[in-house]
């Protein structure tokens, strides 16, 4: 198993900016040879071409690690990802959700959730998976549709794909006031971050593999329109 990451960044935000040079410099510290990618919105081109950009810098490795650049990352985060991409090689998963499910798991000292869609500030993907989305979206959700990583929560939907999202979060949502898409709230963080100064390797990734606490999907009646058949 190896391991690309791209970060989703829009440079004309200055705090986006901040938060964009901690993580390189985080990811740099742990591990100097990472195959790190900066994926920028090109003058104002918008999430989804980003994002687009963002999955195709995975190059030949097994796994890819898409973040945008409004979070913070809990210690280890590298070796912590290949500790998860261990436990779930074959699928889709969430570094960070925003969830009830996420306080019934870990009422049951479960470490994962089953998500119907996903949430997309840092979601790992196996390489075999991107081209699939990129084809199929291509072909059943309208170009003018904006949002990045709903398009991927209808694709998982509708093709009867399990994702799933770690308990706790391994990625903080620091930009929940400075959405570039108008969807800012307090509440737009993790049910439960694990924190900047603590290391995900101290998690045991096997508790919940099997049967985890199922979440339902968070897609809005109207952005169907932009879906056909």
């Amino acid at each position: 198993m190896d391991l690309s990451i791209a970060i989703q960044h829009t440079p004309e935000h200055a705090n986006r900016q901040r938060w964009l040079r901690a993580m390189v410099r985080q990811l740099k510290q742990e591990d100097p040879e990472v195959k790190l990618t900066i994926a920028e919105d090109k003058g104002g081109e918008g999430c989804w071409t980003t994002h687009q950009r963002a999955l195709l810098a995975a190059g030949s490795c097994s796994h890819h690690l898409v973040l945008q650049d409004d979070i913070g990352l809990c210690r280890d985060f590298i070796a912590s990802v290949k500790r998860v991409i261990h436990a779930r090689p074959d699928d889709l998963v969430a570094l960070y959700a925003n969830s009830g499910a996420v306080f019934r798991a870990r009422a049951r000292r479960e470490s994962w959730i089953e998500k119907a869609g996903i949430c997309g500030p840092a979601m790992i993907w196996p390489k075999e998976y991107i081209s699939e989305f990129l084809d199929w979206q291509e072909r059943h959700i309208d170009q003018r549709f904006v949002w990045d990583t709903v398009r991927v929560s209808m694709w998982l939907i509708k093709t009867s794909k399990r994702a799933f999202a770690t308990v706790p979060s391994l990625a903080e949502h620091l930009g929940c006031g400075c959405s570039t898409l108008g969807l800012n709230g307090r509440s737009k963080v993790a049910s439960w971050f694990l924190g900047g100064d603590r290391s995900g390797l101290k998690i045991d990734w096997a508790q919940g593999l099997r049967a985890p606490v199922r979440d339902s999907a968070n897609i809005r009646p109207e952005w169907w329109q932009y879906f056909h058949e």
